[in-house]
């Protein structure tokens, strides 16, 4: 399977036979991508890889030590901050085409994505990647839209040339086959991500599947709300953008919100809003939506923010210390 020039590996390498798919792996951190080894022709991280993606890294020692000891690892990609990536992740499974619903979205909101470089996945999916600005922290959004996840910090994906095991249930090669990632595009001329879609990922509200990321649903509007503050909610919208809005503020200002910041806000909005037919308890239960939405999101931060502290209590110190040598503490 031939590469983009910016992670082609020529046959002769030296390290090919020693590093297998680890010289790819490499060549990914000259990007200034954190890798991280799969088990072979799975998703999941590889044994070694005790603590998943909060052991991917950008040190080449990393992967001497991964694929030394295992050259068919497949190669994970850690996105948001870590690499510096935000990457749509379009899926094709139970009856739902992510692709399509991307499309969809994009099509009905007058939104545009700069060209840039994809990758198609062994299920028939896609993964589209965007640069983020440097020091962006945004948790990653699974089920944003229908098939859709935005893999930010917390995720990864898979690169190619990894191969994953797909079930083939047509004709007389039934079972299970190994299909590659492949890349379209060369990953060397990854795009920044527009602004609408950084400031969609902190605040829109996931779908959790189902509809078909059009319509009124929360997940699937986005409208510019900065008009909203000067003009208020536009009738027919009034209850999509009141939770957008709300969500907006409550994650910008926590949803105890302490200084009522976020409540001062969304009443000057719906100050300047015809509210005729929109009655007050239908507004109260929209902002509680967005508030214990949001409240969902601190919760499972804080929880992550947790396990992430337990598992960093046994990381190696490589990985506490950049620059220092890569050594497993297992193996001092």
């Amino acid at each position: 399977m031939s590469l983009p020039p910016s992670i082609f590996v020529p046959a002769d390498d030296p390290d090919l036979p020693r590093l297998g798919f680890g010289t790819v792996a490499k060549r990914y951190q000259a990007l200034g991508w954190a890798v991280l080894g799969l088990a072979p022709r799975q998703k999941r991280p590889h044994p070694l890889m005790k603590h998943g993606v909060l052991w991917a890294d950008t040190s080449p020692a990393m992967v001497e030590w991964m694929w030394s000891k295992d050259p068919a690892a497949g190669i994970g990609i850690a996105t948001g901050s870590a690499s510096g990536l935000l990457v749509v992740d379009l899926d094709l499974h139970g009856g739902e085409d992510g692709t399509a619903v991307w499309a969809a979205f994009l099509a009905q909101h007058g939104l545009s994505v700069p060209p840039g470089p994809w990758v198609t996945t062994p299920s028939g999916g896609q993964h589209h990647y965007y640069a983020l600005p440097p020091g962006m922290v945004i948790p990653t959004r699974p089920k944003i839209l229908p098939s859709v996840d935005l893999k930010i910090d917390g995720g990864y994906v898979g690169a190619p040339p990894t191969m994953i095991s797909v079930t083939w249930t047509e004709g007389k090669r039934a079972g299970e086959v190994s299909v590659p990632y492949a890349w379209i595009g060369d990953p060397a001329s990854v795009p920044m991500a527009p602004g609408w879609m950084t400031e969609w990922a902190q605040t829109a509200v996931s779908t959790g599947g189902g509809g078909n990321g059009g319509g009124d649903g929360h997940g699937g509007a986005l409208d510019d709300l900065t008009e909203v503050y000067a003009t208020g909610l536009p009738v027919g919208l009034r209850n999509t953008g009141l939770m957008q809005l709300a969500c907006q503020q409550f994650a910008r200002y926590g949803s105890a919100d302490p200084y009522g910041m976020a409540m001062a806000a969304i009443e000057q909005v719906l100050g300047r809003t015809d509210t005729t037919g929109f009655l007050a308890a239908e507004q109260h239960r929209t902002i509680t939506s967005a508030r214990d939405f949001i409240a969902r999101c601190e919760a499972e931060r804080a929880r992550q923010e947790q396990a992430d502290a337990e598992a960093l209590r046994t990381v190696p110190d490589w990985w506490k210390h950049p620059g220092r040598k890569w050594e497993p503490e297992w193996h001092r």
